[in-house]
C-alpha cells in the first residue's frame, strides 16, 4: 500500500486554513528522521486529508497545559516529599512504563485501590508510591541495582502478575547501577548535571539519557533508513516539565511518543490506514514482532502524522500547541476505550 506522504521532511509551507506554524520538532532527531522515512513506509498510510479534518474539529477542545501546576498540585506528588524525590520518581516508574497488557489472555494489568481498579501505568504508580511510603527504597540506586524478582514482585502486587516482570528487574538493575556508579544513586542528580533544554548539541537532557542509560536508547530501521524513537526518554523528560520539575527552554523540539496507544487513536480518527494484512493482524490480537517493518512503520506514521496534525492544530488556534500535548489528548481519550491496539512484546513503550 503506497504512502500519501512526501520525500520533504517538513509539512509544506501552507495547511488547510493558511501558513503552517511549523513546530521546531522537524528540525530535531525524532520528529525529522520519521519524516524522511515516511515515504518508505508500504503498510500503514498517512490520509492527509483526514487529517485536516480532524483538525478542523480538535481545534476547539482544550489541552493539557504546559505545566501541569496550572490544574492544581499533582495528587501524587503531594506524597513525596521533596524535589528529588519527584524527579527520582518519575525517572525510575518512565523507565518501566511499558507493556501492560498480558501478550495470551490480552488483559491489561491492573490493581484495586480504595474501591477503584487502577490500570496499567496508574496500577504502577500507586504500588511504587505506597511501596515508598512503607520504607522500601524503591527510588534509590543502591536497591536498584540489586533488585530481584521477588522483591520487585512484591513491589507490584496485585491479582494477576504484572506483564514482563523479568524485564523490568533487568531494566532497572541496568539503571541501579549507572546511578551508583556516576550520579551517587540519585536520578536527581544525574537531572541536575543536564542543563535545561532537550538537545543541546549532545549536552541536552534526552541526548544524555539516550546516551548514559542504554535502556532509554530507542531507534530501529525502516527499510534501510535508522529513525530515532525515544519513546520512554521523551516521555521522562515532558513528565518532568509537566509536573513543574525542570523548566525546558527548547520544549517544542519534542515529537509525540510512539506507543500502543496512540496509533490506535489515530487509526480510530481514519487518520491512520492499514494494509488488509496488517489490519487483519491487528484486530485478530496477533503480536507484531518487536523491530518488524510493521512495528515501526507504525511507530513512524504516528510520529509523522502527530507532527502534521500539530502543525495543523497551530493554524487554527491563537494559542500554540505542542506535540506531547496532542499526544496526551489521544492516549487520555482513547486509553480506556479503544480499538484493538497492535501488540509488541518489547520493554520500549
Amino acid at each position: 500500500m503506497p504512502s500519501t506522504t512526501s520525500l520533504n521532511p517538513s509539512p509544506g509551507p501552507t495547511g488547510a486554513t493558511g501558513p503552517l506554524r511549523r513546530s521546531a520538532a522537524w528540525d530535531a532527531a525524532v520528529l525529522r528522521s520519521a519524516a524522511l522515512a515516511s515515504p518508505r513506509c508500504q503498510d500503514v498510510e498517512v490520509d492527509r486529508d483526514q487529517l485536516s479534518a480532524v483538525a478542523d474539529w480538535m481545534c476547539f477542545e482544550l489541552f493539557a497545559p504546559l505545566d501541569g501546576n496550572a490544574e492544581g498540585p499533582d495528587p501524587e506528588r503531594l506524597e513525596l516529599a521533596t524535589l528529588e524525590e519527584q524527579i527520582d520518581f518519575t525517572m525510575v516508574t518512565v523507565a518501566i512504563n511499558f507493556a501492560y497488557t498480558d501478550f495470551e489472555t490480552k488483559i491489561p494489568w491492573s490493581i484495586e485501590h480504595e474501591g477503584r481498579e487502577l490500570v496499567d501505568a496508574d496500577a504502577m504508580f500507586r504500588r511504587f508510591l505506597q511501596a515508598h511510603a512503607a520504607g522500601v527504597p524503591v527510588l534509590s540506586g543502591e536497591w536498584l541495582a540489586e533488585l530481584t524478582e521477588e522483591r520487585l514482585a512484591a513491589v507490584l502486587h496485585g491479582p494477576r502478575p504484572i506483564p514482563l516482570l523479568t524485564e523490568r528487574v533487568e531494566v532497572l538493575r541496568g539503571l541501579g547501577r549507572t546511578l551508583v556508579e556516576s550520579y551517587g544513586g540519585s536520578f536527581s542528580a544525574f537531572v541536575r548535571d543536564c542543563p535545561p533544554r532537550v538537545y543541546a548539541d549532545g549536552h541536552g537532557l534526552l541526548e544524555r539519557l539516550v546516551r548514559e542509560f542504554p535502556h532509554f536508547d530507542d531507534s530501529g530501521t525502516v527499510h534501510g533508513l535508522t529513525v530515532r524513537f525515544d519513546k520512554l526518554a521523551q516521555l521522562a523528560v515532558w513528565t518532568l516539565q509537566r509536573l513543574g520539575l525542570v523548566q525546558l527552554e527548547d520544549l517544542d523540539s519534542l515529537a509525540i511518543f510512539a506507543d500502543y496507544i496512540v496509533p490506535a487513536a489515530l487509526r480510530a480518527m481514519r487518520v491512520l490506514r492499514y494494509s488488509p494484512a496488517l489490519a487483519e493482524a491487528v484486530d485478530n490480537g496477533v503480536v507484531v514482532a518487536a523491530g518488524s517493518d510493521w512495528e515501526h512503520e507504525i511507530r513512524v506514521q504516528s510520529i509523522y502524522a502527530c507532527g502534521l496534525l500539530t502543525d495543523e492544530l497551530n493554524v487554527r488556534r491563537t494559542d500554540a500547541l505542542v506535540n506531547p500535548q496532542l499526544d496526551y489528548r489521544l492516549w487520555s481519550g482513547f486509553h480506556d476505550l479503544i480499538r484493538p491496539h497492535h501488540l509488541t512484546v518489547t520493554t520500549r513503550y
